[in-house]
């Protein structure tokens, strides 16, 4: 006997880590199709697995998400499901949706027709618009370890003393972090950075102070160019130079 939930929310935003979330919301969908009550084995858990099946409909960015993007939304809840019928819409990384994109959505995440759903996954519940999360059933899931799978990386920018190069050209070239890694690695050192600011502030340390500002427009200046399919290597070292 699969034990589906037979009763949903129209529309859920689950925060959390990219890779988790994505794990979760597999899981979450077998647990609603799978007719062995998930058991990750048969044809339909493989389909979820593999973003192939009939009843999930996966939208990824790019960079930011498109009003022509999200037509298929439009496109798809047009049409009226069987009774027993479920399709979700599995918005990944969410925030990573344009304030336009996200008014685009409000209608049909309001009042989606009967067996349409919403699954939003962010990193940031701050990134997504009031309007949307007031609309959302909102689950957080923790980071599956206190550490980031890019710290390594991270820290090398995370240090007011310079790095040695061969060191960061070694561990940038292993974690090789695309376009949208690269993103939200920079939002991350944005954070840090800023609370640095405030800390050495407070503390009178000017020099250090001094430094923190100086590398928050360096960042910033990056983040509103942010990398090219492709190009996230070079991007990544054209910032080490700036910063060491």
């Amino acid at each position: 006997m699969n034990n589906k939930i037979t009763i949903l929310p129209p529309a859920q935003l689950w925060i959390g880590p990219h890779e988790h979330l994505s794990a979760e919301t597999e899981l979450f969908l077998q647990q609603q199709f799978c007719p062995y009550n998930a058991c990750s084995t048969c044809t339909v858990c493989r389909q979820i697995r593999e973003h192939q099946f009939h009843g999930a409909v996966w939208l990824y960015p790019e960079k930011r998400y498109t009003l022509e993007q999200l037509n298929v939304i439009s496109e798809t809840i047009s049409f009226s499901l069987a009774q027993d019928q479920k399709l979700f819409f599995i918005i990944q990384k969410a925030d990573f949706l344009t304030t336009a994109c996200s008014n685009s959505l409000l209608k049909s995440v309001d009042e989606p027709p009967p067996g349409y759903h919403f699954i939003f996954c962010a990193h940031r519940k701050e990134q997504i618009l009031p309007t949307i999360r007031s609309r959302c059933i909102i689950k957080t899931y923790q980071e599956p370890t206190a550490e980031h799978e890019k710290e390594e990386l991270l820290s090398f920018f995370k240090n007011t003393k310079p790095s040695i190069p061969a060191e960061f050209v070694k561990v940038l070239e292993k974690l090789r972090p695309h376009e949208q890694e690269s993103i939200e690695l920079l939002d991350k050192l944005l954070i840090y950075w800023m609370q640095q600011a405030k800390q050495y502030a407070a503390e009178g340390d000017t020099l250090k102070y001094k430094y923190a500002v100086k590398t928050i427009g360096i960042l910033g200046k990056a983040f509103k160019k942010p990398p090219m399919p492709g190009s996230s290597i070079i991007f990544w070292k054209n910032l080490f130079l700036q910063l060491n």
